[in-house]
């Protein structure tokens, strides 16, 4: 990081165009990082359990499959649409954030809810204009023959059997789910930034390898605590996207599940996954998640502020 850059900082002022581009190369580099377990991720998440077997065996069972009947390819299915999420999601959520960052800094709030309401803001805006990709990425990741799918076929069966809103199938949930996340990771993110920075001035011998540490790590400790915080409604989201698809009977063994959820929305989804399932079946894939959060969230913070760092001669 470059600390002295801190770019995300209130009263902060970058040109539009530089968070776009910085932030899409954030994205890129960190869908480069995790796309072998985004997949993982999201398969544990679309399959209904069966017992409760820890959550170590199954991820085992999940890659031990794939690698048996898919090949090591099936590691970076909907990787496509999977990097244009994360590019668009990235250029969108940082140029937003820097957008907000700037607008809302004369209404004189506190700097801590100053960066949760930013975020929150900036969440939902990257949200809503990458949420077809994610759509796509979740399709396409739920795929479990060797030939890979066509993007294109998909986008024509979505756009024929569910017309426009079937881009969008739980966008609502997912804009208030990524906002909270959004609001979570920038505020606390800001948070042990702006609590390092205060106890350095206190001291005369300078930036002690704590504070050094704590300041580095905080994108990842703000990204894992929102991750926790939201991955029952992730999930939820992921079955929504995936429950009217044309391939669901040929992809997944649970067309009965999937097949009480008609009608339902969000949160009676959730509350079937709560009862046929239980709790856990909500946490599916957390543990992957969490360690896909870790590189991810840093990776991000990272790329952004370095990139933010040598565009600013420009």
């Amino acid at each position: 990081m470059f600390k002295e850059e801190d770019s995300l900082r209130k009263g902060q002022s970058v040109p539009v165009w530089k968070t776009l581009l910085a932030g899409a190369v954030s994205g890129l580099l960190a869908r480069s990082v995790t796309a072998p377990m985004d997949t993982i991720k999201i398969r544990l998440q679309l399959t209904p359990a069966n017992g409760l077997r820890p959550f170590g065996s199954q991820v085992l069972e999940v890659v031990k499959n794939m690698m048996k009947n898919e090949g090591i390819r099936a590691l970076w299915k909907g990787n496509i649409p999977g990097s244009l999420l994360y590019v668009t999601f990235g250029a969108t959520q940082f140029s937003s954030y820097s957008l907000f960052n700037r607008y809302l800094g004369p209404l004189g709030l506190d700097a801590h809810l100053h960066s949760l309401i930013v975020g929150a803001l900036a969440g939902m805006t990257s949200s809503f204009f990458s949420y077809p990709f994610d759509v796509l990425r979740t399709r396409l990741v739920a795929n479990n023959q060797m030939q890979s799918m066509s993007i294109a076929r998909e986008v024509r069966d979505i756009w024929s059997l569910e017309g426009l809103s079937g881009f969008f199938k739980g966008s609502i949930a997912s804009m208030t789910t990524i906002t909270v996340t959004a609001s979570i990771m920038f505020g606390t993110y800001e948070t042990i930034r702006i609590y390092c920075d205060e106890n350095e001035k206190k001291t005369t011998a300078g930036k002690s390898w704590e504070l050094t540490t704590l300041s580095n790590s905080a994108g990842t400790i703000g990204g894992a605590i929102a991750k926790i915080t939201t991955f029952p409604l992730e999930t939820i989201r992921r079955r929504m996207q995936f429950m009217n698809s044309k391939q669901l009977a040929k992809f997944s063994n649970h067309s009965a599940v999937y097949g009480s959820y008609k009608g339902y929305g969000f949160a009676k989804i959730g509350l079937q996954i709560f009862k046929q399932e239980g709790v856990t079946s909500l946490y599916r894939g957390i543990l992957v998640a969490l360690s896909k959060t870790i590189p991810t969230t840093f990776v991000s913070f990272w790329g952004y502020e370095t990139a933010i760092h040598y565009l600013r001669p420009f």
